[in-house]
């Protein structure tokens, strides 16, 4: 309610009077007026929303057909909008060497903390490991792979049992808390080998081949790494080849360290076929000396 005060003229005096109205209450048309504006706004919002999807739709056609750098483009503009996705898979793409930028270094860590601040697990994961690089960071790397971990990222239990069990900077070996973070890390990594995840066995046979919060159990290791290298997984090829042609805790065969190196090398990793060429030279060595 609104008040007003008026003065009146009654037999020539002024007359001080008081009274009471209701706001004015807009019309009909100044109404529509108002509803059309947020109706226009809301349709705004929505279609900058489709726009935005759109192109991290479309981001997601060309990274599938390989045409990485039309994929950057859609994932940039959907990322300059905000899309949380879209910043992921820039982070991605700038790790996996499929973009390339003046300051490559900047963009992926601008990008990983984009994600990561929206909540992106992978993307708090991987920003903890790029801090983890640094003495001079790795408080911060610690922070982020705590939240990574707090969301059931095995990988990030495993760098924090690697950061407490040396130390680095501000944050103080612990070999206690680095025991304990190796084993979730490995129970994870369990979980996913049982159900058949060719990484998760990779990465559980490395942690019982070095004894990473646990004994060293080479049979287990070799158990691992066979099962994951028998899914396709290059590194655990590589890793059984190494095994096999240096004799590492298990008996030198040069047959099986050839066999899983030329799986290796053909995935195009290079340390397999320095270690094909080594192993050629040392039959060929053997071979002249019984002639």
């Amino acid at each position: 309610m609104l008040q007003h005060k008026i003065y009146v003229e009654k037999d020539s005096r002024r007359i001080n009077m008081t009274f009471t109205t209701a706001r004015r209450t807009p019309s009909y048309f100044s109404r529509f007026g108002l509803i059309r504006q947020a109706i226009l706004g809301l349709s705004l919002s929505l279609l900058a929303f489709t726009v935005q999807a759109s192109r991290y739709e479309d981001g997601l056609m060309a990274y599938a057909v390989g045409n990485f750098t039309q994929a950057g483009e859609d994932f940039m503009a959907a990322a300059e909008a905000g899309d949380a996705g879209a910043e992921h898979m820039l982070m991605r793409m700038f790790e996996e060497n499929k973009l390339y930028a003046e300051n490559l270094q900047a963009e992926t860590l601008k990008w990983t903390r984009r994600a990561a601040e929206k909540g992106v697990v992978h993307a708090q994961y991987s920003l903890g490991k790029l801090y983890a690089q640094q003495v001079a960071t790795a408080k911060d790397a610690v922070e982020w792979l705590n939240r990574a971990a707090e969301q059931g990222h095995p990988d990030a239990y495993y760098q924090l049992g690697l950061l407490f069990a040396n130390g680095a900077g501000e944050v103080r070996a612990n070999a206690n808390e680095s025991t304990r973070l190796f084993q979730i890390a490995a129970s994870e990594f369990d979980v996913y080998a049982q159900k058949g995840s060719a990484d998760a066995q990779y990465k559980l046979a490395g942690m019982y081949q070095k004894g990473l919060g646990m004994k060293v159990n080479m049979k287990l290791a070799l158990k691992w790494l066979e099962k994951s290298a028998l899914q396709g997984h290059a590194m655990a090829q590589l890793s059984l080849g190494r095994i096999f042609a240096l004799g590492v805790d298990v008996p030198r065969d040069t047959h099986q360290a050839r066999y899983w190196l030329e799986l290796a090398a053909a995935q195009g990793l290079q340390d397999a076929e320095i270690l094909l060429s080594a192993l050629q030279e040392t039959d060929t060595t053997v071979a002249l000396a019984f002639k």
